[in-house]
């Protein structure tokens, strides 16, 4: 067997396995998407969420993971996929979850100072 059909084979067999396979779930990098607005808003300068900016307009970071979750499948919602790994190739997803945080951040601090001057 030549070098070039050995190379044939190989191709036709990746060929078949990638077909096989498609569609079935693989490791995907979930981490990095949506990572900016999370960072920004739900993590302090240790790394952790005790001082970031939704626990402090929350009083509590399990709230705050609360909003997170919900700002997560919120942004799903509005670029029409069913999960977070699913937003990978939307351009404009980190842009969507950083204005709901922004949205969600200030009724949360305005309805504080209503409360602030009952």
């Amino acid at each position: 067997m030549t070098e070039q059909e050995k190379k044939e084979l190989l191709d036709e067999l990746e060929k078949r396995i990638d077909e096989k396979y498609k569609g079935c779930l693989t490791r995907e990098d979930v981490a990095t998407t949506l990572k900016a607005p999370r960072e920004k808003w739900f993590r302090d300068d240790n790394g952790n969420g005790r001082d970031s900016l939704m626990t402090d307009a929350f009083d509590s970071t399990i709230i705050a993971w609360q909003v997170w979750e919900t700002i997560r499948k919120l942004t799903c919602v509005v670029c029409g996929k069913q999960y977070v790994r699913h937003l990978a190739n939307v351009e404009n997803a980190d842009e969507i979850a950083e204005e709901l945080c922004q949205f969600i951040y200030d009724l949360k601090m305005d309805f504080k100072k209503q409360e602030d001057t009952k």
